[in-house]
C-alpha cells in the first residue's frame, strides 16, 4: 500500500512537470512513453532484486562450502600419521648417512694431527661431531651417549684398514610399541683405498624418538660390517 501511494505521488509530480514543458506535442508524447517505460523497469527491478541477491549468494556460497567440505575430508588422519613417520625416518636416515659415509678428509686430518691433542682430547673433533649429529638428538645426554658409542668410533676401523664407507640403502619400520620406536637396516658399501672394486655389508639397529622427531636412544649393530675389514 505504501509503495503504491509513493508511485501515485511520483506519477502526479511527473505529469505536472510534463505538462509544464513547452515542446511540440509529438515529442512530448514520445518523452512520456520513455518515462513510463523506465518507471516500470525500476518497479520490476526493485521487486526481483532481493531474489537476485539471494540467488547470487547461493551461487557463490555452495561451491565455497563444497570446497571446504572436500578440503576437510582430504585431511585424513592417516595422512597426518604418515607425515609424522616420514619426519621420524628422515632423522634416522640423516644420522646413519652421516655416520656411515666416510671417514672424510677433515676427520682424517683431525685424527692425524698429533699436535692438536689437548688433555687427552683431539682439538676440533667435538665441534666436528656436533655438526654431524647433535641437531638430530632430543637432549645433550642422548647426543653424548650416541657419539661415545658410535660417531668417530665407527670410523676408527675403516681408517685403520684404509676403507671408505658409503650408504647405499636404508629401510626403517615402525614397531607396534606405544613409544615411537623404529627398527632399521642399511646396506653399506665399503671400498679399500685405490681399489676399483667394492663390497657391501649390512648394519641393523633401533631408534627411539620423541614427538619432535628427535632421537632419545639409538642402537646400531655394525660389528659384522667392521669384521669384514680384517
Amino acid at each position: 500500500m505504501k509503495n503504491n501511494q509513493e508511485d501515485e505521488r511520483l506519477k502526479e509530480q511527473l505529469e505536472k512537470e510534463y505538462n509544464s514543458i513547452k515542446i511540440p506535442s509529438g515529442l512530448k508524447e514520445e518523452l512520456w512513453t520513455q518515462i513510463s517505460t523506465t518507471r516500470k523497469k525500476r518497479r520490476i527491478y526493485s521487486k526481483i532484486f532481493p531474489f537476485m541477491a539471494v540467488a547470487t549468494f547461493i551461487i557463490i556460497l555452495i561451491p565455497l562450502g563444497l570446497s571446504l567440505i572436500s578440503s576437510d575430508s582430504a585431511r585424513n588422519p592417516s595422512d597426518s600419521i604418515a607425515a609424522k613417520e616420514e619426519a621420524d625416518i628422515r632423522t634416522i636416515e640423516a644420522v646413519i648417512k652421516n655416520n656411515f659415509t666416510g671417514p672424510d678428509e677433515k676427520w682424517l686430518r683431525l685424527m692425524n694431527n698429533t699436535s692438536s691433542v689437548e688433555e687427552g682430547e683431539i682439538k676440533g673433533l667435538s665441534e666436528y661431531e656436533e655438526g654431524l649429529y647433535k641437531e638430530y638428538f632430543a637432549s645433550d645426554r642422548a647426543y653424548v651417549e650416541y657419539v661415545s658409542r658410535y660417531g668417530s668410533v665407527v670410523w676408527n676401523e675403516p681408517a685403520r684398514y684404509h676403507y671408505t664407507l658409503r650408504v647405499l640403502e636404508i629401510n626403517c619400520e615402525k614397531t607396534s610399541s606405544d613409544e615411537i620406536i623404529y627398527n632399521f637396516s642399511a646396506k653399506i658399501e665399503y671400498r679399500k683405498q685405490d681399489s676399483n672394486t667394492a663390497e657391501v655389508g649390512t648394519i641393523t639397529g633401533q631408534a627411539n624418538l620423541n614427538e619432535e622427531h628427535k632421537i632419545e636412544v639409538m642402537l646400531i649393530n655394525y660389528f659384522d660390517l667392521i669384521n669384514e675389514f680384517e
